[in-house]
Order: structure tokens, then C-alpha cells, then sequence
């Protein structure tokens, strides 16, 4: 919730698609959907609020007969699962992707095996160290290109979703090499952004209008040409399909597509909330499907400890790392068995149906009841 004292709201990087021309054609400032943004009730004591440096999503976990994914739905599960353990990541034994997900979504992450336990009540720890940031490609990206194209088109002056897109293309071109690849390789090539692949307008949302995906295409057109013509060349393209290679802009509207609907709204300099609020993109958190009434990730600072008051002891390395734990929205524990559904609340308060749709490809009941009046 957004109401609490001290709370950060999830629009902090507002319009994912706004609707002015930005300055320049491969800039989109403050323009990727976040989920994050309230303070957390510390779970062994409820009625004082977590320290800023926690920057929560939310986790609810819907009950429901889910069906058992695809095989090749859980084998890719399962080499995420493989890449976060190995980074020194956590992810319950229970967990798994569950397709079609009970939330309507194609897939998502759910209980997929008996659970004996959960410590903690903590089901998944994804580590700084495997999620995609701006450090991270700046770090790669300068790397690549050559000192002359930086001076002319510096890095430095893109905001932290236009980088994201560079780096994913990357990394996608990189394939077997990627130490990303786990992640990656699963990705869908519908990215789930509304923009993209709209074939018949009577399908939209009634609260959203033709014009309003023109008008988001026309963009996308705008930031994936002139992003592929100042840097396109320099990104590795081995393992791009044909039509990518042929013309990079098609991999940099998929990688902002991505982007736009799994960007995850974080502090820029990882579990201080002074810094700013940053983007980036944390891998097989991003499974998790929305519900309004969910509770869930956390980000810590790297100074938590159970003798505070915190869920758990946490090491100065730590910082930076994305937590969900098995909580309502009010952070009481919350049971589960197999079948249950792991959503989370993007805490998008601000955002109308438009916006909603662009960004993430549907828009939540408490959207349209927002416009309606009802909430």
C-alpha cells in the first residue's frame, strides 16, 4: 500500500510509454512499470514499519488447481532454478511454473510439490549478483563499443530501462555464452507488453483505445530504430533469429517489450533507498503474476538481523538481494499446498487501464474500478 508512512509509491518511474516525444529518439525516460514500492510490517513486530532499505512488491498466493506446465515449461524452470542456487541464490523445493497459471496468466509461478516447511516463511532469494542492472550494463556495454560512438552517444545518458533493453539484446545474441542464458532462453518471444502483436483492435480492453496503441507502436518504432542505429552493431548477435540479424530493430523491440513488462522498480544503489529508485530486471522473481491483494518481495539492505526485529540475519552482501515470502498483504504468514498460485502486487496506484495495458498486457479489476469510480 502506498498510504502507509513512509511508503515509496510503485509509480516512481511513471509512464512506460509516455505520450510526448521524448529528447532524444533512444531515450524514454522514467519509462518502464514498476512493481514495487511500500515499506514492510517486520514480521515479529507487525505494528512498526521496516526500514526504507526494504523495498517490498508483494507476494500473494492464490489457491487454485493448478495444471502441470509443459515439459520444456519445467525444464526451463528447473536451469533457473540451477543458475540462482549457483549464484547463492534460494528457491523453495516446492516451487515451480505452473501453466496455464489459476490467475488467468499463460504461465506463472506456483506450488507444485508437497511443502514439509518454509523457513522463514521465505521462498525465493535472488541475489544481486543475478539480476540484470544499470551497473551491470554499463559495465558490459562500454566494453563493446568503440571510445568514439560513447563520446557521441554516452551510455551514461540513458536512464536504466533504455540500458536493460541493450543488455537483454545482448545477451540474447550471446545464447550458450550468456551467463544469463538460464534466464533468457526463457523468456517468451510475446513479451506479454500490449503494444506488441495487437491484431485486431476489437480485442482490447474496452478502457483502452486504438489510438492509444498506435500511439505506443509509433514510440517503440522510434526508441528500437534509433537505439539499433547508434548501437545495434556492437551487440552480440550469433544466437538472434535471422530476422533479428537482418534487422536489429526487431531485437531491441523485443527486449523493450521484455523490459516494459518485467522491469522491476529498485533502489539504484542496491538496499540504500537514498540513492534513487533504479530498474532491473530479476529473473524467476519476474514469474510471479499480479494480485491486488498480495504481500511480497523484499529488498535488503544487507543489515537485517532477527535481534531488530527482522525475518532474518542478513550479511553486508547481501544488499541488493530480492526476497518473497509465502505473506499476505498485511504480511501474516499464509499456508499453502499444492496448486496454490505465487502472484505479486505491481502497486501500480497510479496507473490507468491505458497504462496497464500498454505496459503489462491486461489491466486488473481494481484499474477499472479505479475509473469507474468504485475504489
Amino acid at each position: 500500500r502506498t498510504d502507509q508512512p513512509n511508503a515509496v509509491e510503485g509509480t516512481a518511474i511513471v509512464n512506460p510509454l509516455p505520450r510526448t516525444k521524448p529528447s532524444s529518439s533512444w531515450v524514454f525516460a522514467r519509462s518502464i512499470p514498476t512493481k514495487t514500492t511500500t515499506t514492510m510490517p517486520l514480521t515479529s513486530g507487525r505494528s512498526r514499519l521496516a526500514p526504507l532499505a526494504l523495498i517490498v512488491v508483494g507476494a500473494l498466493l492464490v489457491r487454485a488447481h493448478a495444471a502441470a506446465a509443459p515439459k520444456e515449461e519445467r525444464k526451463a524452470f528447473d536451469s533457473l532454478r540451477d543458475a540462482v542456487v549457483s549464484r547463492g541464490g534460494y528457491v523453495h523445493p516446492s516451487l515451480g511454473v505452473i501453466a496455464p497459471a489459476p490467475s488467468g496468466a499463460p504461465r506463472g509461478l506456483g506450488i507444485v510439490k508437497k511443502i514439509a516447511s518454509i523457513e522463514n516463511d521465505v521462498l525465493l532469494r535472488i541475489p544481486i549478483s543475478y539480476q540484470m542492472t544499470r551497473n551491470l550494463a554499463l559495465s558490459t556495454l562500454t566494453a563493446l563499443i568503440p571510445v568514439d560512438v560513447l563520446q557521441s552517444f554516452p551510455l551514461t545518458d540513458l536512464d536504466d530501462a533504455a540500458l536493460l533493453v541493450l543488455l537483454l539484446a545482448h545477451e540474447k545474441g550471446l545464447g550458450k555464452k550468456s551467463e544469463f542464458r538460464a534466464f533468457v532462453d526463457g523468456l517468451p518471444e510475446d513479451a506479454g507488453c500490449g503494444w506488441a502483436d495487437v491484431d485486431d483492435f476489437r480485442k482490447l480492453p474496452e478502457a483502452v483505445g486504438p489510438e492509444d496503441v498506435e500511439t505506443a507502436v509509433r514510440y517503440a518504432y522510434r526508441v528500437s530504430t534509433g537505439m539499433a542505429a547508434d548501437y545495434g552493431s556492437y551487440l552480440a548477435q550469433a544466437a538472434w533469429p535471422k530476422e533479428w540479424k537482418e534487422d536489429v530493430s526487431l531485437a531491441l523491440r523485443w527486449a523493450l517489450c521484455t523490459v516494459n513488462s518485467r522491469g522491476t522498480a529498485a533502489n539504484s544503489i542496491p538496499g540504500n533507498p537514498e540513492g534513487g529508485t533504479g530498474v532491473r530486471l530479476v529473473p524467476l522473481a519476474d514469474l510471479g503474476n499480479h494480485d491486488y491483494l498480495s504481500a511480497g518481495f523484499i529488498e535488503l539492505s544487507g543489515k537485517e538481523k532477527v535481534a531488530n526485529g527482522d525475518f532474518a540475519d542478513a550479511l553486508e552482501t547481501d544488499a541488493g538481494t530480492f526476497v518473497v515470502r509465502s505473506s499476505w498483504k498485511d504480511w501474516r504468514s499464509r499456508e499453502l499446498d499444492v496448486g496454490d498460485e505465487v502472484t505479486v502486487n505491481y502497486n501500480l496506484p497510479h496507473f490507468g487501464a491505458v497504462d496497464w495495458f500498454l505496459s503489462l498486457g491486461f489491466v486488473p479489476p481494481e484499474a477499472l474500478a479505479r475509473g469507474s469510480g468504485e475504489l
